[in-house]
């Protein structure tokens, strides 16, 4: 069999014939597009095929550039670390959890009657219909999955793994309907010009001055569930909604918010394997014996024993080595030498990357004093609220809004669109995250309000309740309690004044 199987002969070469040796020169070694550069770090610490040729440095390059040639790839690098890395995961969740809460940003209908003032009877019928509407998942969503509180954290995950989601109001039907569109299905390989000074802009249809025309939908294979980016669908601007927070200006598309520890999260996860390989390596205790014997007892036909190879070991197991055989061991403890220093840096540079404070990434207050908690829960509330804010105005005003429109079309038609800003008015309440403090929080706003720069319905909006159902409330038990003074003085006052009866008379 080959190679034995032919004799090779190698050609004699006479001295004089021998060429001589070239001078080497040095070559400079030029890395391929696919190794990872260690002398020039890309703008995430990632390779460059990960995030583009445009992405080693500033180079005078549009952002479009970068977002053209990497959002892809970055993507599903940030899907991949959000499915297995747990800070990641713990970080989306965090995110989800505190922009938008496990009930949701509560919308309150505020219209504003002829008066100026807010119409208490209209603002009751409008929140009715909406959430009527908002809370029937099968009303609310094209697929049925999606009630108002769950479409809500579902937005802020999307965008959080994948830096921006498009959401599709549907108003073809008989009434508003929404839905999520995967940001893999608008390709940001898609760029053309069109007619008029028209472009196509990573998937997003623009005029000549950017603002935005239409999105390009690539189809979806319902069986092997690919996207086609060479058949995509035009949909308006008017039916689409995008949410993603912009860091450039001109900034089309948006970027993971993992992207900036994509590279650490990697490393500090195949860092803590390694360490619980080397625990499960020094967790094996193995015995050889060994033989001076050197005799090989002969078998029939003149045969010879056939040696034992060992290759895999188990824990507790004894082997006897044959003659001639050592074995060398490697014992790697310096891997997970001071474990603890090394994983705090590692997750306060996470931290500092995900702006989120570390006792919030990692869940852990075991050494955390009140003083350091409480300013860690100021820090990431003020953060959350403004990605809250971005929800409302980008996504859930709109919905809103909309749905204002549909309603006096087929329900209020008494409603006059002439007035339609003040019917579509509204104020939205958002998280009430859990006070470390709750007495000195009360003081705080109390001070405020003896101060005269806060209000008592801006106090109540804060704690995620709404001022005129307060103030109803309030009125009603306060009527309560006079009716109950009164009820009571009157029992009294007849007590006092009933007639005697004939027998305490003479008594």
């Amino acid at each position: 069999m080959w190679p034995f199987n032919k004799l090779q002969i190698e050609p004699v070469v006479l001295p004089q014939e021998i060429p001589k040796p070239k001078a080497v020169q040095a070559r400079k070694y030029q890395p391929t597009s696919t190794e990872f550069k260690t002398q020039t770090r890309s703008l995430t610490g990632l390779p460059t095929k990960i995030i583009g040729s445009h992405g080693t440095g500033v180079q005078n390059v549009n952002i479009n550039a970068v977002l053209r040639q990497s959002l892809t790839s970055l993507r599903d690098a940030s899907r991949s670390l959000v499915l297995q890395n747990p800070y990641a995961r713990r970080y989306v969740s965090l995110s989800s959890g505190t922009v938008a809460g496990a009930d949701g940003i509560t919308v309150r209908p505020s219209p504003i009657g002829l008066d100026g003032q807010t119409d208490p009877v209209l603002a009751d019928r409008l929140d009715k219909l909406f959430y009527e509407w908002a809370s029937d998942a099968n009303r609310f969503s094209t697929d049925g999955s999606l009630s108002f509180d769950i479409f809500q954290q579902l937005v802020e995950r999307a965008r959080a793994t994948d830096g921006e989601c498009f959401v599709r109001l549907h108003t073809d039907g008989d009434e508003l309907q929404v839905s999520i569109i995967d940001a893999s299905r608008i390709p940001s390989t898609k760029n053309e010009l069109l007619k008029n000074g028209s472009y196509i802009s990573n998937g997003i249809e623009r005029d000549q001055h950017g603002r935005v025309l239409a999105y390009h939908v690539a189809d979806i294979n319902p069986l092997n569930y690919t996207i086609q980016t060479n058949s995509t669908q035009r949909v308006p601007a008017s039916e689409v909604l995008h949410y993603f927070i912009p860091e450039f200006p001109g900034q089309e598309r948006g970027f993971p918010d993992c992207i900036a520890v994509m590279k650490t999260l990697e490393d500090f996860n195949s860092y803590n394997e390694a360490a619980v390989l080397q625990k499960k390596i020094a967790s094996s205790a193995m015995a050889f014996i060994t033989s001076t014997d050197n005799s090989q007892e002969e078998l029939l036909d003149g045969e010879t024993e056939q040696r034992e190879y060992i290759e895999h070991f188990e824990p507790g197991s004894i082997k006897e080595l044959q003659p001639g055989q050592q074995i060398q061991t490697l014992n790697p403890q310096a891997g997970t030498d001071k474990i603890t220093e090394f994983s705090d840096a590692v997750l306060t540079t996470i931290s500092t990357g995900l702006s989120l404070p570390k006792s919030m990434l990692t869940g852990d207050t075991q050494n955390a004093s009140f003083s350091a908690a409480k300013m860690a829960d100021r820090i990431s509330r003020e953060g959350f609220k403004t990605r809250s804010n971005l929800l409302i105005s980008k996504v859930l005003k709109p919905i809103y809004r909309e749905f204002i429109k549909r309603i006096m079309v087929s329900e209020l038609k008494e409603l006059s669109f002439t007035n339609f800003e003040n019917i579509a008015n509204s104020t939205f309440i958002t998280v009430k995250q859990v006070s470390l403090d709750p007495n000195k929080d009360a003081q705080y706003e109390q001070v405020l309000l003896a101060m005269g720069v806060k209000s008592k319905s801006q106090i109540i909006r804060d704690l995620g309740m709404e001022p005129q159902h307060i103030f109803e409330e309030l009125q009603r038990e306060a009527e309560m309690e006079i009716n109950k003074t009164e009820t009571m003085n009157k029992d009294s006052s007849n007590e006092i004044q009933e007639p005697k009866t004939g027998d305490d008379v003479n008594e």
